[in-house]
């Protein structure tokens, strides 16, 4: 027996996924954000661009003691962010144009974690536990989204602004009913696709549900978990960038970083998942600061074959906080995702530090920049 999806996305995999659907009336004008290529040090455009920023994983609890509900750990050192960019010099999607001078975005969140229920009665018991020395398979998101540079491409094509292409995403991931108030764990496994037109102005959403035809006695995996599934019709959003510039939902840490934050400043932009379409969201800095940092620095000259790695410990950088919202929301905002911007060129303007408040008030995902990797 399959389930259409009820639950909340993943509370330790939110990061960069996109949990509700608001299509909010925009302006009667288009107003395009302004973004440079902060991520290298001269050319809008290089054929040898590649970078691999890696990121560890811990979480921070907000439930008091004694306080009734879900308890979640993370297995720290089997926990893991990376994301790779690097420029291709073509690429096409089946059954698609083929577009030039374009970017490949390709990210793996791999969580080992454990989760427990603390129950009213003053008991605790272990639901289940993943990744690490526990047995089963760590929770993953892998995705891959190809998009368009801010150069001027080398065929007959019109000049770009970052517009996505194509993306896909992996699923297999753990988590809890909405709610929160039930000792059970579902447990997905899907793989989304989004395709853009050319302009970047439509896209057609679909998601396929990895388990594939299974009994329900099959999807049953012991008491507490179940093979829950992910399905939907294709969708077809359209008047993406009606309003503002619109992006893959993938791409938006890559793309941020070309922003000029100042204190109190702010852009508008349409960002596209695959579970939640389209959505209205804010840029916003509220404040530029320098930041301890520490993490490994390795940049790579192709021109002239040189390579200076250098180990930051408790290094300064100075930094622009800013916050990720659904814009004009109301109660449905939901709390702000915080993201940390090197405001230094040395450091190719990339998130430092990411933080993600977790559904019901849980507690927070850290994500701590350990290495960054740059070509160009």
């Amino acid at each position: 027996m399959k389930h259409k999806r009820t639950a909340a996305l993943s509370a330790l995999l939110a990061a960069l996924l996109a949990a509700t659907l608001l299509l909010l009336a925009g302006c009667s004008q288009t107003v395009y954000a302004t973004v440079t290529p902060k991520w290298q040090s001269n050319t809008e455009y290089d054929d040898d661009f590649k970078e691999t920023l890696t990121y560890s994983v811990s979480f921070e609890s907000s439930y008091e003691a004694g306080e009734a509900g879900w308890r979640f750990g993370i297995d720290a050192e089997n926990s893991y962010y990376t994301v790779t960019v690097e420029a291709v010099e073509s690429y096409q999607p089946e059954g698609g144009s083929r577009h030039w001078n374009v970017y490949h975005l390709h990210s793996e969140l791999v969580i080992a974690a454990s989760y427990a229920y603390f129950y009213e009665d003053g008991t605790q018991k272990t639901i289940v536990r993943f990744g690490g020395d526990s047995g089963t398979a760590p929770d993953r998101i892998v995705t891959d989204v190809w998009f368009h540079s801010l150069a001027a491409p080398s065929s007959n094509e019109s000049r770009h602004s970052l517009e996505p292409i194509y993306s896909e995403r992996t699923v297999e991931s753990m988590h809890t009913p909405v709610g929160m108030t039930s000792d059970k764990v579902n447990w997905y496994n899907y793989t989304t696709t989004i395709a853009y037109n050319d302009a970047g102005e439509e896209a057609k959403l679909r998601i396929t549900d990895n388990w594939g035809d299974l009994s329900g006695e099959e999807r049953t995996v012991g008491e507490h978990v179940y093979k829950y599934s992910e399905n939907s019709d294709e969708q077809t959003l359209k008047d993406l960038r009606g309003s503002y510039s619109a992006f893959d939902n993938a791409q938006l840490l890559f793309v941020t970083r070309g922003m000029n934050f100042s204190e109190n400043s702010s852009e508008t932009i349409v960002a596209v998942s695959e579970t939640a379409g389209a959505q209205t969201v804010s840029v916003a800095c509220s404040e530029r600061a320098d930041r301890s940092c520490s993490f490994l620095l390795s940049s790579t000259n192709e021109a002239n074959g040189t390579t200076t790695v250098s180990r930051l410990s408790g290094t300064d950088i100075y930094a622009a906080e800013v916050s990720f919202s659904l814009a004009n929301a109301g109660n449905a905002a939901g709390a702000a995702r915080t993201f940390y911007f090197a405001q230094e060129s040395g450091y190719y303007n990339a998130p430092l530090r990411m933080e993600e408040p977790v559904a019901y008030g849980i507690g927070t995902v850290y994500y701590d920049l350990v290495s960054l990797a740059h070509t160009e």
